[in-house]
């Protein structure tokens, strides 16, 4: 029997506090069918998104009137940042700030006046702006979430050798089944390497179950470290690493502190002290030899 599970080791992850971190409109060029490589490797699967602005100019809004401080829909959602003008006439000859006079919620494609603003309450005003065309997995595009690789469709809408943006997330946090089963059955073969005779593999002690649970996620931890550190060079990796090996390091010093009172006393072997007494009788003996 098995002293922990894959749902256990999951359950315990689920809850460490490991970097992940979001990248938004990280610009690529799709040439072909090619892989391009993102700043990232493992990404949360489903967390990216991929755009193109497949506009020449910006979209105009036409006279729309904002009233109070009451958000207004606009015609898209997906806005790109920075584009929206406001303007009180379309000859541009007044051109109201985005912050002070109105404020915009790009990703539902939102707009209102602010509370002190030098837009009119409900008078015209015109409004021009980019959107963002958002494409479809598998149709328009394929990714890679463990590389962190992407790559048009050539039958897709993404035209070839078109600019796309990307957002995703980091998965720090991301571990596979395969990793925690190896780990679960590496940890437990160590625990019977030294397990005393009153216990054996049938044995079922809360405590064998936690230190092999602590254990297994000693490896794991261990892995994602070293797997962090084999990314991309990044900041972001580097954090993630060096907290996937604290995590490690936590986890080992519970689990033989857990397991300690089922298990046989480490053997340690090192090189044989000899006393200074004993090599003055060896040297005494060689000066003997030697004359």
């Amino acid at each position: 029997m098995s002293w922990t599970t894959l749902a256990t080791i999951r359950k315990h992850l689920s809850d460490a506090e490991v970097a992940s971190t979001t990248i938004e409109n990280q610009e690529q060029v799709l040439i072909g069918t090619d892989q391009v490589q993102l700043l990232h490797k493992s990404l949360t699967t489903a967390s990216e998104e991929v755009k193109s602005i497949d506009l020449a100019s910006p979209h105009s809004a036409g006279g729309l009137s904002l009233s109070g401080v009451s958000w207004l829909n606009l015609a898209h959602a997906n806005l790109v940042p920075e584009t929206v003008v406001v303007a009180a006439d379309q000859a541009l000859e007044t051109v109201y700030v985005e912050g002070s006079d109105y404020v915009v919620d790009y990703e539902n494609g939102k707009i209102k006046r602010v509370s002190g603003s030098s837009i009119p309450d409900e008078t015209t005003s015109y409004i021009w702006y980019f959107y963002f065309t958002i494409h479809t997995k598998d149709t328009d595009y394929e990714i890679d979430y463990s590389g962190g690789k992407l790559n048009r469709i050539a039958i897709g809408a993404i035209p070839d050798g078109a600019t796309v943006f990307v957002d995703y997330t980091t998965s720090a946090g991301t571990v596979t089944d395969d990793l925690i089963n190896q780990a679960i059955t590496e940890a437990e073969d160590k625990i019977l390497a030294r397990l005393q005779e009153a216990y054996s593999a049938s044995s079922t002690d809360q405590g064998l179950k936690t230190g092999a649970t602590e254990l297994s996620l000693t490896i794991v931890c261990n892995a994602k470290a070293m797997d962090m550190m084999l990314k991309l060079p990044s900041d972001e990796s580097d954090g993630a690493a060096r907290q996937w090996a604290e995590l490690s390091r936590r986890y080992e010093r519970q689990a033989w502190k857990t397991l300690d009172r089922f298990l046989q006393p480490r053997a340690w072997r090192g090189a044989q002290a000899i006393s200074n007494q004993s090599w003055q009788h060896y040297q005494q003996e060689s000066d003997a030899v030697g004359s």
